[in-house]
């Protein structure tokens, strides 16, 4: 199994020279902040970002040398690691129909806003919310892409009861069961702001009524952006007080269907005073990614970093 070669090779390079003072101390790499650099971070802000099992990686950004369209808020963008070179490939623009142009000659205005993909382990479906079906009151849905035959298909939108005329759902992503999908959504009888709710389809292949992960998770502030490791922690992003400042990821672990632990924030090498949000799990166990605004080592507006597990604050 290809599991995790590609991103070791990633910390390899990014290391240079992992060396130790004394055989029981971590080395420099195991304890920083690693900014994933050119030429997936830019000028401009890159975003949210998930990995399928051989390490592809799909993200969004708002670069316009790349964009399909000019004056495109984000795109959806796939790379892969070249174990060769030690460093990514040039990233690839999905393209049309997977991103959307703006439309500005209609009402409301449609901005060709893609982002927060979702890719599955096995690389051949995304998940990623959308403003192309944008109406009054109603500017984002979520949607679903399949890779045919090597192409991506037309996106189709989830439809209700996950895409609401209310909720202005966001952040899909599938748990770690591989079957129960995850969003954020503002629709009525939450516990303020947006809330995550999971659900399966049934024996159908119809979606279920999702369900609200409860006040574990769920706060009066928001969250989205449920990503789950193999030990059966979920992280996600909070605006709950207490935090670094701005937006801070949390984490949980998993009791149940729809259970979950009390929360605790990541701490400090995650979370800062500035915006972190919309953790990832690359391939392998050790490592972890999410997208922020932190002034240290960074390209852009926001940029996306990687740090070792091992410095997440756990209870």
């Amino acid at each position: 199994m290809k599991s995790g070669k590609p991103f070791l090779s990633l910390i390899v390079t990014l290391s240079f020279a992992s060396f130790t003072v004394q055989a029981q101390e971590r080395s420099w790499i195991d304890l920083a902040v690693h900014n994933f650099g050119a030429p997936i971070n830019t000028m401009w802000a890159e975003g949210e970002l998930s990995f399928a099992d051989d390490g592809t990686m799909v993200y969004c950004s708002a670069r316009q040398d790349m964009a399909v369209a000019e004056g495109d808020p984000k795109d959806l963008y796939i790379a892969t690691f070249n174990e060769e070179t030690g460093s990514w490939n040039e990233p690839v623009n999905m393209g049309i129909p997977v991103n959307a142009a703006p439309a500005t000659n209609m009402h409301p205005l449609r901005a060709g806003d893609d982002r927060e993909p979702w890719i599955t382990a096995d690389g051949n479906t995304i998940y990623f919310r959308s403003d192309r079906n944008a109406s009054d009151g109603n500017p984002i849905d979520l949607f679903v892409t399949n890779k045919v035959n090597g192409v991506w298909s037309e996106p189709e939108l989830l439809p209700y009861p996950i895409s609401t005329d209310e909720g202005n759902e966001h952040c899909p992503a599938v748990l770690q069961d591989g079957v129960t999908l995850c969003f954020a959504s503002m629709r009525a009888g939450g516990y303020g702001g947006s809330d995550i709710y999971c659900t399966q389809k049934d024996e159908n292949g119809s979606w279920m009524e999702p369900i609200n992960q409860g006040p574990n998770i769920n706060t009066a502030a928001e969250e989205f952006h449920f990503t789950q490791d193999k030990d059966g922690i979920v992280y996600f992003t909070s605006t709950r007080p207490g935090g670094y400042g701005g937006r801070d990821i949390y984490g949980a672990m998993q009791l149940g269907a729809n259970e979950w632990g009390p929360s605790f924030n990541l701490g400090p090498q995650i979370n800062t005073s500035a915006e972190d949000m919309c953790p990832a799990l690359p391939p392998g166990a050790d490592s972890f990614s999410w997208f922020s605004s932190r002034q240290d080592n960074n390209l852009g507006s926001f940029d996306i970093f990687w740090t070792k597990k091992a410095n997440i604050r756990t209870p």
